[in-house]
């Protein structure tokens, strides 16, 4: 019997159930192909075991997709979920303080993980292109910078490996904001949404969205068998059909989307920013951990 050997991260307890929930469909839906999982604790070794191998598919974030294109042009976006598509990062800053990006100059600045994309890279990366000037410190130098020339910027290196995915460090920034250590900072558009929703930080509000950008995608080798390509994205696009089953919607919405989307040249332009602001902050090697 044929089998799919799918890698994920464990950046939260809710990586079990969802996909426990997509390998126990799986294996109903299949007749001769049977489907597993296998979880890491940073997304450096799963591209290290797509690339061997060792597993067919890995659901990566936007910067393991990159790196895996980087290390091999046989690395290839299949599928994604709606919610990965027009993603964007958001500047935040307490209310009626700052109104515009230009406003960032003499002001304090918090970047989430070095590795995650929207908490980091790609908010250096329009800040660039936005021809603003920034200088980075450490946490604590930051405290006592006093320089209207440019902006400060500290970096808050949480959980890295695991590419921004627990949110923990988008979550130091805002409450620095809130404590008033930090002027501004830089969250992912998921992050800025579920706190709006849930009213967790009401004293700050939004001054600047990023142009759109993709986030996760499963990728693969394309050397993979075609029909266990086919195969999965089959399955996994199957469950469109079924939001009305109480297990599948459980999933989608822990796993925060509402509906599979394949990949086409337009989509995967979305990932084309972020090449360009990995290129520039050099950050396309696989770090070894």
């Amino acid at each position: 019997m044929k089998s799919i050997l799918v890698g994920a991260v464990a950046y939260a307890p809710q990586i079990v159930p969802i996909w426990d929930t997509i390998r126990d469909y799986a294996n109903e839906y299949f007749k001769d192909i049977r489907l597993d999982y296998v979880l890491f604790s940073n997304y450096e070794r799963q591209v290290q075991w797509l690339l061997d191998g060792k597993i067919d598919i890995a659901w990566n974030t936007n910067v393991a997709y990159i790196r895996a294109k980087a290390a091999s042009n046989k690395a290839k976006a299949i599928l994604l979920r709606d919610t990965d598509i027009n993603f964007q990062s958001v500047f935040v800053s307490k209310k009626d303080t700052i109104t515009s990006i230009d406003d960032l100059y003499g002001k304090k600045f918090g970047l989430g993980s070095l590795d995650s994309a929207q908490a980091a890279i790609m908010p250096l990366y329009f800040l660039e292109k936005n021809n603003i000037k920034f200088k980075e410190y450490s946490i604590e130098d930051i405290k006592n910078v006093d320089n209207k020339d440019c902006v400060a910027i500290c970096r808050f290196n949480s959980d890295v490996g695991k590419h921004g995915d627990t949110g923990r460090s988008e979550f130091d920034v805002l409450d620095k904001i809130k404590s008033g250590e930090l002027d501004a900072g830089a969250i992912g558009s998921t992050t800025w949404a579920r706190i709006l929703q849930d009213g967790s930080y009401p004293d700050i509000s939004s001054f600047y969205n990023t142009p759109d950008y993709c986030h996760c995608n499963f990728t693969i080798i394309d050397t993979l068998d075609v029909s266990l390509k086919n195969a999965f994205l089959d399955m996994m696009l199957s469950q469109n059909k079924l939001t009305h089953d109480p297990k599948i919607a459980s999933m989608m919405k822990l796993e925060g989307l509402n509906k599979w989307v394949l990949c086409d040249d337009d989509i995967l332009s979305g990932y084309d920013s972020i090449n360009e602001a990995m290129s520039k902050q050099n950050l396309k090697d696989i770090p070894k951990y």
